[in-house]
C-alpha cells in the first residue's frame, strides 16, 4: 500500500508538471507571437529559461533535501534527453530542422561545449564551488557572446522587459497569460518537491544511486515542457521556436548545476554515471555540430543516428544497477 501511495504521488507531480508547462508555454507562445521578432532567439531567451522551471525546481529541493546529486543527475540527464531524444523526434516528425536561419555554426559550438561542461566537471567524482563559479562564468558568456551579435541583439536585446511590460501594462496582455506564467510556476516549483522526494525514496526501495535516478528518471519528468513544444511546434511547422527552445534550456543546465555546489557545498558522484554521460555528450555533440555544418539540417537519417546514441546510452546506464 506504501508503494502504491509514493507511486500515485509520483504520478500526480508528473502530471502537474506536464499540463502546468503546456500552460506557461502556450501563455509565452503567445506573447512572443505579438512581436514581429526572430523566433529562434526569443525562444532561447526566454523559453529557454521558463521550460527549465521544473529544474530549477528539482535543484532547489534537492539541495533542501540534502541529495543534490539527484539534481546533479538530472541536469546532466536533461541535455542527453534534449539532444538525443527530443531534438532528434522533432526532426523526424517534421522530417528535417533547417538549422541555417537559426545560429551560426561557431555560435552553436560554443553553446554546445557550455552545455557539455557539466559533465566533464563531474568527472572526477567531486564537485567543488570553484567549479559551480566557472560554470556559471561560462554560461554568462555564451549570453553575452549571442547579444553581442547584431543580428540576434537586434531581436532579442530585451525579451524579458518586453514580456514584462506586456504582462502588467501592455495593452495585448491578458490575466490568463499572467496566472498561466506565475501560476504555473509556482505549481511546478511544489510539483519538483514532490518528485526529488519520490525519487529518494524509490531509488532507495531500489537501492539505485540518487544520482542514477535523477538521470534516468527525473531527466525524462522535467523535459516534458520541452516534449509537449516539439509536439506543437511540428503541428504549426515552427521547429525554429522549438530549437530555440533546446538550446536555451540545455544551455541553462549549466547554469542550473553550477549554483548546486555553491548552494550545498562541495559534494561527491558516481563517476561510472558521469564518465556514461559525459562520452555521450560530448560524441553526440560532435556529430550534432558536424550535421549542422554540413548540410544546415538535422535529417531524419541524422535524427536516427541520434536516437541510437541515446538507446545505447540507457543501456549502459541502466546495466549498472545489475553490476
Amino acid at each position: 500500500m506504501t508503494i502504491l501511495r509514493h507511486t500515485l504521488t509520483f504520478l500526480l507531480a508528473f502530471g502537474i508538471i506536464w499540463i502546468i508547462s503546456g500552460l506557461i508555454i502556450g501563455a509565452v507562445d503567445r506573447i512572443a507571437r505579438r512581436y514581429n521578432r526572430s523566433a529562434f532567439a526569443v525562444a532561447f531567451f526566454t523559453l529557454g529559461i521558463l521550460t527549465s522551471i521544473s529544474e530549477i525546481s528539482v535543484a532547489f529541493n534537492s539541495v533542501i533535501e540534502g541529495v543534490p546529486q539527484i539534481s546533479a543527475g538530472n541536469l546532466a540527464g536533461a541535455s542527453v534527453v534534449i539532444f538525443f531524444l527530443i531534438i532528434p523526434l522533432l526532426a523526424l516528425g517534421a522530417r528535417s530542422i533547417d538549422l541555417n536561419h537559426s545560429i551560426r555554426w561557431s555560435m552553436l559550438v560554443l553553446t554546445l561545449c557550455v552545455i557539455a561542461a557539466p559533465s566533464l566537471v563531474a568527472l572526477d567524482g567531486i564537485v567543488l564551488p570553484t567549479e559551480g563559479i566557472l560554470l556559471i562564468l561560462l554560461y554568462c558568456m555564451l549570453i553575452m557572446r549571442i547579444r553581442s551579435k547584431q543580428a540576434t541583439s537586434r531581436v532579442a536585446d530585451h525579451p524579458m522587459t518586453d514580456i514584462r511590460s506586456e504582462l502588467i501594462a501592455g495593452k495585448h496582455a491578458t490575466l490568463r497569460d499572467a496566472l498561466a506564467i506565475f501560476g504555473g510556476a509556482v505549481l511546478i516549483f511544489f510539483a519538483g518537491n514532490m518528485l526529488v522526494d519520490e525519487s529518494v525514496y524509490f531509488s532507495g526501495l531500489l537501492n539505485v544511486p540518487a544520482s542514477l535516478a535523477g538521470l534516468l528518471i527525473l531527466s525524462i519528468g522535467t523535459n516534458t515542457p520541452e516534449l509537449i513544444l516539439a509536439f506543437r511546434s511540428i503541428l504549426s511547422k515552427h521547429t525554429e521556436i522549438a530549437f530555440g527552445d533546446y538550446l536555451g534550456s540545455a544551455a541553462a543546465n549549466t547554469l542550473i548545476f553550477g549554483f548546486l555546489p555553491i548552494a550545498n557545498g562541495a559534494f561527491t558522484l558516481n563517476t561510472s554515471e558521469f564518465a556514461a554521460s559525459f562520452f555521450v555528450l560530448t560524441f553526440g555533440l560532435s556529430l550534432f555540430a558536424l550535421f549542422a555544418r554540413t548540410k544546415n539540417t538535422l535529417s531524419r537519417r541524422e535524427s536516427v543516428v541520434l536516437l541510437a546514441l541515446y538507446t545505447c546510452f540507457l543501456v549502459a546506464q541502466i546495466g549498472t544497477i545489475f553490476r
